[in-house]
């Protein structure tokens, strides 16, 4: 009985350093965004209008914003309550790439599946830098496993909770939920040469089934966008469903898209390969021969699946379809972010996962290859643990002794599975998870918590709600690249946005103005020439695109900007 639960152990220890996370301010830009979105949604109950400070807000799906503001609604509003809900679907997301692997292999890659999914270091940074595809990633693979089940024993249930997981995955982020399974499944047909499958009448019921779960986002669109005048008859608006259903993913490949055409980094080809390096470890240096072990595998059966002698054969296309094929059409876009191919994360799991099994449970395999892996995996946690270190004793020197010494604890059990070895699990699993459990509470407790202290939009915010003096309809933002989300989270309602310093003289005809602006604003403040105090002063730098420099405490000072909180009266 106690053996059981071991098994569970690595999981909890996971879920405390999410939940860790879950207490740090929202980050700038995306995550704050969606969160004051989230909150605006709350104030104002129009759930099917998506809004972005009052303004018509036409880029991602509803889900997460619906549910947000569902929890604030019940909860109120706070970090935490904000990421419960993407900390909870992962879990979700898990136990499918769980199922998924064992449905096709056995539950030991099961297992291996969900672990290596849970600790790649993609999902340590999804459970706090919140995005609509810590849902997607949840919903899809989900949806994955349960139409894999439906195939496999033709189940109804099944392929109603299928569906509903691509509805799901639609809400999350749009059509890529639709997408990913589409192209995983098409390989697995194709290669199983089950040309039929492809026109199964049960099908056209899923569709049925999707289309009934974006019935409300579509209805919403519609309003918003479609039927509003100022839209239609605008050339340069666009159609909400149009923008939906086509623009928004599939524009981005035919260059229709104009925020990724008119985008000036225009990414390379290489471009999420390059951040897969970063964001699948520990695990990502011996995912690259397990890969290449998939895909070997697949030429020596001639690109085709059949069931005899399953054991030694590859009896399924969906993850290697479905990894691959996205992660190539995604790198093929004209605009590209490091999260995007965080989908298809679970399917490199279960690619992993099988590999992995080879090498710590077949013992022809385990002599061959063993101590390669075993090389590979000290690599990366020698890497890991000198950059926690630097970040926690020269970038930002670490007091906290609670914190150091559960990092001590988990650097120390490292080094005890590396050098007892007492199976092939505990050599070449254990030291890994330590690492990235240890260095993700450290980022989590420590560093992001210095970091948020240049995020000066939530440090603001807070001290402009807590300082009874303030009122916050007398507080005003002024200037250029002042990040709104973190500022509009922390207080109700949002900050008002001046485009003249002149309109102040107008205002503080009123009383008493609080104005949070940069260097540049400032002078035009003072040239008003009325009674401008300073109250605050602060260094801001973007947390979410950290550089060496900025790292470095004795350049940090010429990597930040100065932002100040002014308190403006008229002179008598």
């Amino acid at each position: 009985m106690i053996k059981k639960y071991i098994n569970y152990l690595p999981f909890v220890g996971i879920g405390i350093v999410y939940i860790a996370g879950a207490f740090l301010d929202v980050m700038d830009i995306d995550a704050s965004q969606y969160a004051a979105m989230s909150k605006e949604m709350m104030e104002t109950g129009e759930y099917l209008q998506v809004k972005e400070r009052s303004q018509d807000y036409l880029d991602k799906p509803p889900l997460l914003f619906w549910v947000s503001a569902l929890f604030f609604k019940l909860f109120g509003v706070s970090n935490f309550v904000f990421r419960i809900v993407p900390i909870i679907a992962s879990f979700i997301g898990f136990y499918a790439t769980y199922r998924l692997g064992k449905l096709y292999y056995n539950t030991r890659i099961g297992y291996l599946a969900a672990l290596v999914l849970a600790s790649c270091q993609a999902m340590f940074l999804m459970n706090h830098d919140i995005r609509t595809d810590t849902m997607l990633t949840a919903a899809t693979i989900f949806a994955i496993w349960q139409i894999a089940e439906f195939n496999e024993y033709k189940k109804w249930r099944n392929l109603i909770l299928g569906f509903v997981g691509i509805g799901i995955a639609m809400l999350a982020k749009g059509p890529i939920g639709l997408m990913v399974p589409v192209l995983a499944f098409s390989v697995h047909f194709i290669l199983k040469r089950s040309w039929i499958s492809f026109f199964r009448w049960q099908w056209l019921v899923g569709l049925v089934i999707v289309a009934l779960m974006l019935l409300l986002m579509s209805i919403g669109l519609y309003m918003q966008f479609d039927a509003n005048p100022a839209y239609v008859n605008h050339p340069d608006k666009s159609s909400g469903l149009y923008f939906y259903f086509w623009k928004q993913s599939f524009g981005r490949l035919t260059g229709e898209n104009t925020f990724a055409s008119n985008d000036a980094q225009n990414p390379p080809i290489y471009f999420l390969a390059q951040n897969f390096l970063w964001s699948f470890l520990p695990w990502v240096l011996i995912f690259v021969p397990a890969l290449f072990q998939n895909i070997r595998q697949l030429f020596r059966q001639k690109f085709k699946i059949s069931h005899t002698d399953k054991h030694k054969q590859l009896p399924e296309g969906i993850t290697t379809g479905g990894f691959v094929l996205p992660f190539l059409a995604l790198s093929l876009s004209s605009y590209q972010l490091p999260h995007y191919t965080f989908v298809v994360f679970p399917l490199a799991a279960i690619i992993q996962a099988r590999y992995l099994h080879k090498v710590l449970y077949e013992p022809a395999y385990r002599s061959k290859w063993m101590r390669l892996n075993m090389g590979l995996q000290i690599f990366t946690i020698v890497i890991l643990w000198a950059l926690a270190i630097i970040l926690s004793t020269w970038a930002f020197p670490l007091q906290n002794i609670l914190i150091w010494g559960v990092a001590i604890v988990a650097l120390a059990a490292s080094v005890y599975f590396l050098i007892t070895q007492k199976n092939a699990f505990q050599a070449l699993i254990m030291p890994s998870l330590m690492t990235i459990m240890g260095v993700n509470f450290l980022m989590n407790t420590h560093v992001y918590r210095n970091l948020f202290e240049y995020q000066t939009g939530s440090v603001i915010s807070k001290y402009v709600a807590q300082t009874r003096e303030i009122k916050l309809h007398r507080f005003y933002v002024f200037g250029q690249d002042l990040h709104f989300g973190s500022l509009d989270f922390y207080r109700p309602g949002f900050t008002k946005d001046l485009v003249n310093s002149k309109d102040l003289l107008d205002l503080a005809q009123e009383g008493t103005c609080w104005i949070y602006t940069n260097e540049k604003g400032l002078a035009e403040i003072k040239n008003l020439r009325q009674k401008a105090v300073v109250i605050k002063k602060l260094e801001k730098f973007p947390v979410s695109m950290i550089t060496l420099p900025f790292l470095n405490p004795k350049l940090r000072d010429k990597e930040v900007t100065k932002v100040f909180l002014v308190k403006f009266s008229l002179a008598k």
